[in-house]
């Protein structure tokens, strides 16, 4: 190419997400205004993910090749630049307009090359995971999978990548990387099977999670992740509770979350309050217990159900309780 030919490079979008590909338009233009001649090579280049390393011009001077993300985050820079040429004004670089978390397009130009940013993946502000339904029996079934992602600002976040995992059955993803839609949402589906969930399975965890935790790009590269539980009932009890302050700073009210297992269940507290002698018991589901003195106390749960399956939990709660808990917390 001529010394002093002149670059003009674009991008459509210069926002992309971690598995997503944005398109790279090259315009080359002789000193003198003309297009450079078909079969020009320019060479290309990228701080992140993957490109051709050489295009050739047609005889409109444009050459044009695919930009692929290659799942790392942050700010690809791409270079466009002629063979044997070098730079004397600099080349000038952007990262596009305003196009927010869709996209948009944006450009740079310089003398024998230039440059410009693709932003690669968002970093979301929340990530909402909500499976309907949230019951099955032990024969299985299928659940569908919603993650709502924002950002910051809680707006949508478009071509964001959400990762589905699952305790037991199969994802349609397989595990793969799932792009939210124009309303920041991604969609997965879970199957389970009678046979995933034997064993006496009681619950399935589900977890979405996308890469979180700042409000832009150089925010971070944590994952921002929710989870949500599908119960499976006719398994074995899963036991559970809350606890919050009573009526006095000694009195605590306990409330049973327990789930799963087949018919009623049956429930069988000890509060780890000895010196309180017969009331240091109780098989209500949800009891008030008093007890005599401050202090820490080893909470234990035992749920029986009517196939004499049962579930356990013990918890270490402080006394008085102030805001409360759950078991495991």
């Amino acid at each position: 190419a001529p010394t002093g030919s002149i670059l003009a490079v674009s991008a459509s979008p210069t926002r992309i997400a971690l598995n997503g590909q944005s398109t790279i338009t090259v315009v080359g233009r002789k000193p003198d205004g003309n297009p450079l001649n078909p079969g020009t090579e320019v060479h290309l280049s990228a701080t992140l993910g993957t490109l051709p390393a050489i295009v050739t011009t047609d005889r409109t001077g444009t050459a044009t090749a695919v930009f692929q993300s290659d799942g790392r985050l942050g700010t690809a820079m791409i270079t466009a630049s002629l063979s044997g040429s070098t730079s004397s004004g600099g080349s000038t670089g952007g990262s596009g307009g305003s196009g927010g978390s869709t996209g948009g397009s944006g450009s740079g130009s310089g003398t024998g090359s230039a440059s410009l940013q693709i932003e690669v993946g968002s970093v979301a502000g929340s990530i909402v995971l909500q499976p309907t339904p949230t019951t099955l029996t032990i024969s299985g079934g299928t659940v569908r999978l919603l993650a709502i992602v924002r950002d910051a600002s809680g707006a949508p976040l478009v071509n964001q990548g959400v990762n589905f995992t699952a305790d037991y059955g199969t994802l349609n993803s397989r595990g793969g990387i799932v792009t939210t839609d124009a309303s920041g949402e991604a969609h997965d589906k879970l199957t389970l099977t009678a046979a995933d969930l034997q064993g006496n399975v009681s619950s399935v965890m589900v977890t979405a999670q996308t890469v979180g935790g700042g409000s832009g790009s150089s925010g971070g590269t944590s994952l921002l992740s929710d989870t949500a539980t599908i119960h499976i009932q006719g398994g074995p009890p899963h036991a559970s509770f809350n606890y919050t302050q009573g009526s006095t700073d000694q009195t605590v009210d306990f409330t049973s979350t327990s789930t799963g297992g087949q018919g009623a269940l049956s429930y069988s507290w000890n509060f780890g309050d000895s010196a309180s002698g017969v009331n240091n018991t109780s098989t209500d589901p949800n009891p008030v217990h008093l007890y005599l003195a401050n202090g820490n106390y080893v909470v234990r749960l035992i749920v029986l159900d009517t196939n004499n399956q049962s579930s356990a939990v013990t918890t270490q709660i402080k006394v008085p309780v102030g805001t409360g808990g759950s078991s495991g917390s």
